[in-house]
């Protein structure tokens, strides 16, 4: 009867999230790679509720483990300009509680009613959007992220208690030289228009870091994204090995076009701060249409049973007629 009832509670939780109408505050990415972590932070967002002003976290995870994940637990640390967090905020992303929230996998995107049956979330699959974590109400200076543990369908444990952090090369930030090197031996040139590089790529345990910024599983050859090979990643344009290569270039007397800056444009592969407000506006308009998607279900719900006693009401007065005409004859 307790499940019940808890049960009963969460699924008007999660209709009365998709429901809300929400501003973006802040878009945080995690363009690097967790060590030893089945599971990858792709990107967050702080949100607020226009009506009511509360505040919330939003985030969207990644399997890269080759197990089912049952259950993902997270904290979060929230600090108020000191270095140690003045309110901790412990966080489950599983069935039994609904929160697996949006499932994705190479852009297919499952219902929320398809996405609520499912116990697991599979390797590749990024869940956790359209889940909402309440925030303080006076806000912080910092927030951490910490994986705590990760509980797989085979009833194993992963004892995680990783901060999301890490350092990251993004493209944008090298030099030209170290641009240009790219540019000399990219082979995925037709790639940039659709997928640009936007970090260096980096190479874990349970998982890899293409440089279209795909988190994809260390077992895939190519990227899930964007197709580039692995291999050729890690033999080509890791940063040590573009490194060493704009070494030779600048001690090479014959590379007079090192010093021609129009070689190579600053921007190329640049992801502009207008992408990121694209992001933003994606974002707030994806959960514009759950809202209004919502609200019209509620509204074809709350108006069924009128409908129905009246459509009743009509055939009833339909036949009253009818015999009446009939018993006049």
């Amino acid at each position: 009867m307790r499940r019940d009832e808890n049960r009963r509670e969460d699924i008007l939780r999660q209709r009365a999230d998709r429901q809300r109408a929400l501003r973006v505050v802040k878009y945080i990415d995690y363009p690097f790679i967790l060590p030893n972590s089945p599971v990858e932070l792709e990107e967050g967002y702080i949100v607020s509720d226009k009506e009511t002003c509360d505040v919330f976290a939003s985030f969207v995870f990644k399997n890269v483990s080759e197990k089912l994940i049952r259950k993902l637990n997270i904290r979060l640390d929230c600090y108020l300009n000191q270095n140690i967090p003045y309110l901790h905020i412990d966080f489950s992303y599983s069935h039994d509680d609904l929160t697996f929230g949006i499932i994705e996998k190479n852009g297919i995107r499952l219902k929320i009613r398809d996405a609520n049956r499912r116990r697991t979330i599979q390797t590749s699959e990024s869940f956790g959007g359209c889940v909402f974590i309440p925030l303080p109400e006076s806000y912080f200076t910092k927030l951490d992220v910490i994986v705590s543990s990760v509980e797989f369908n085979d009833g194993s444990v992963a004892e995680v208690n990783t901060v999301v952090a890490g350092d990251t090369k993004k493209f944008a930030d090298l030099d030209n030289i170290s641009k240009l090197v790219y540019s000399r031996v990219n082979k995925y040139e037709s790639t940039e228009y659709e997928f640009p590089t936007k970090v260096i790529p980096q190479f874990g345990e349970n998982v890899w870091l293409c440089c279209c910024g795909n988190k994809n599983p260390s077992s895939r050859a190519v990227c899930e994204r964007c197709g580039r090979e692995k291999e050729w990643q890690q033999n080509t344009v890791t940063a040590e090995l573009i490194g060493e290569t704009r070494e030779k270039m600048v001690n090479d007397p014959r590379e007079v076009t090192l010093h021609d800056k129009s070689k190579f444009k600053q921007n190329k592969y640049l992801e502009t701060e207008a992408e990121q407000k694209n992001k933003i506006a994606e974002y707030e308009k994806a959960m514009r249409n759950i809202a209004a998607a919502e609200k019209r279900k509620n509204r074809l719900q709350t108006t069924l049973i009128p409908r129905i006693l009246l459509f009743v009401g009509v055939i009833l007065l339909l036949i009253f007629i009818l015999k009446v005409i009939l018993e006049l004859r």
